[in-house]
């Protein structure tokens, strides 16, 4: 155990270098390197030659999840059931809400038409528990319409927060109708 022992690694380490001049001290030195690196290549190379095996596993596999993911987005992509154009009954109703003269139905209008922008959203996979946190999420490159569409639901939190206190005139909610229309259009959802 005298290995453990700091004084007499420094003991051997003195016994060793101490009648050497600074040339002979690296020449010990060097050849105590090749000594090691006699004994140590071998298993240099074997933990090469694992570490490559390990590597191109990764790639591999790596390469193989990215097309697995590839195929599984664009299945995701043909399984959203977008009705055709005019034949949401959902949208209809909307349309007509807000033509109608009660106050009442304008506000009813942005609110179904919200919960469409949620439905659709949802079909697309986008995960979140209210339809802020899911818009957060998304990005301006998958998601042209984003702005409208936020600012859109931002009046639909008014409506829904404020109640009656939120002024709203047919005008308004026409040109929010238009917002939830034109992200609506941009995925084919109505």
């Amino acid at each position: 155990m005298n290995f453990l022992n700091t004084s007499f690694i420094f003991q051997k380490i003195y016994d060793l270098f101490h009648d050497q001049s600074p040339i002979q001290i690296l020449q010990t030195l060097i050849r105590y390197f090749y000594a090691f690196l006699d004994w140590f290549w071998p298993f240099a190379i074997i933990l090469s030659l694992i570490f490559l095996v390990g590597i191109m596993y990764c790639v591999i596999r790596i390469t193989q999840i990215r097309t697995e993911e590839r195929i599984e987005f664009a299945k995701a992509a043909t399984k959203i059931e977008m009705p055709a154009y005019g034949s949401n009954p959902k949208w209809d109703r909307v349309l007509s809400l807000v033509e109608s003269d009660n106050h009442s139905d304008w506000r009813l209008a942005i609110l179904e038409a919200d919960i469409m922008l949620e439905e659709m959203v949802k079909k697309m996979g986008y995960r979140g528990v209210t339809l802020g946190e899911i818009l957060k999420k998304i990005e301006q490159s998958d998601f042209t319409t984003i702005g409208e569409a936020w600012e859109a639901h931002n009046v639909r939190n008014a409506i829904a927060h404020e109640g009656p206190e939120f002024l709203l005139n047919q005008r308004e909610a026409k040109r929010i109708i238009q917002l939830y229309e034109q992200v609506f259009n941009e995925f084919k959802f109505i």
